[in-house]
């Protein structure tokens, strides 16, 4: 066998190996990327000996602390190399392959990748728990909204979301990137608004869209398998529509009525609207409209693993005081 084919089977098997030991459930799926070793005709590709197998896994789970992504770029790696088996010509064993063994790698791969990928961006989903900001140029009181951010984060928010449809679009990146930056200093999520462009360009973790916004799956094609995609929705049908699309966390409301960034027309929910969603879905709900000091509790109580302020906050006098009281609130809870 060529030199440079071998290399190729020779990470194959390896890259199956790590699949193997990192994708246990669900089980159908385990038992697809076992068959894709064992129907390899190849010695290397045989059951290692159970002593063998059990130091491998345990060496395997050493190598990372985040065995999901270093799972996908694995996925990443063994397409590339199934690619290039693809096109190995004059070498019968790797040509066997060519006809069963590798269209069915390929539909396999792709439902790893999409099984991964759906479990690592609920474990950044599931960082939302607490107050969530959106930081707009028309909603600070006429401040800059990196100072607006600051504060919050200092005041203890976990999640800011960036909002601008004044700028041009190299601008509304730069600030983006300070504001993912200044997130990742605080252990919080940067969340886009709108645009998938920006959010690509910038880094963000996530991407919120509207109803009448770009589609769930047409934002999954453009964005990283890690950032996630929340959706806004205005009751329960919406959200139960948004759970089925594939939302990675679900905004409700508005909770009550609100005038701010134009929402005056949105009808108000209430609390009992987040208590049915939670009892509908299993994606994390960011409560989000007419919520303050006065209202924040009983919407926690309601289910809400997120309260979503803007003027609460980025209107306040002192910001960062607002969001710690708003904080202080949430934990009591």
């Amino acid at each position: 066998m060529n030199p440079f084919v071998a290399n190729q089977v020779h990470a194959v098997i390896e890259e199956i190996r790590l699949l193997e030991a990192f994708i246990t459930a669900p089980l159908g799926l385990y038992s697809d990327i076992k068959m894709m070793r064992e129907s390899l005709p190849f010695p290397d590709a045989a059951e290692l000996p159970r002593d063998e197998l059990r130091e491998r896994r345990t060496a395997f789970g050493q190598i990372t602390d985040f065995p999901q992504q270093l799972t996908l770029d694995t996925i990443s790696s063994l397409r590339a190399s199934v690619n290039i088996l693809a096109q190995v010509k004059d070498d019968a064993e790797i040509t066997k392959l060519h006809e069963g063994w590798i269209p069915r790698v390929r539909m396999v791969l792709n439902r790893s990748e999409n099984q991964v990928a759906a479990e690592l961006r609920a474990g950044i989903a599931s960082k939302l728990c607490g107050i969530y900001v959106i930081v707009d140029p028309e909603a600070t009181g006429d401040r800059d909204v990196i100072e607006i951010a600051m504060a919050a984060l200092k005041g203890g928010v976990t999640a800011v979301q960036f909002r601008d449809k004044t700028r041009d679009k190299g601008e509304v990146i730069s600030i983006a990137r300070e504001l993912l930056n200044l997130c990742n200093q605080h252990d919080a999520l940067f969340i886009m608004n709108d645009d998938a462009d920006v959010t690509i360009a910038s880094g963000a973790h996530g991407l919120h869209v509207g109803q009448t916004d770009l589609p769930i799956g047409e934002a999954r094609k453009s964005l990283a398998l890690h950032q996630i995609v929340g959706r806004s929705n205005n009751g329960l049908e919406q959200a139960i529509d948004s759970h089925q699309q594939g939302a990675d966390y679900l905004a409700v409301g508005a909770v009550y009525a609100t005038t701010t960034m134009g929402k005056s027309g949105r009808s108000a929910v209430g609390p009992e609207t987040i208590r049915k969603v939670r009892e509908a879905v299993d994606q994390p709900i960011v409560a989000i409209g007419g919520i303050d000091e006065s209202n924040i509790v009983e919407v926690v109580q309601a289910g809400a693993e997120s309260i979503c302020v803007v003027s609460a906050i980025t209107m306040a006098d002192n910001p960062e005081a607002a969001a710690s009281k708003l904080v202080g609130l949430f934990n009591s809870a």
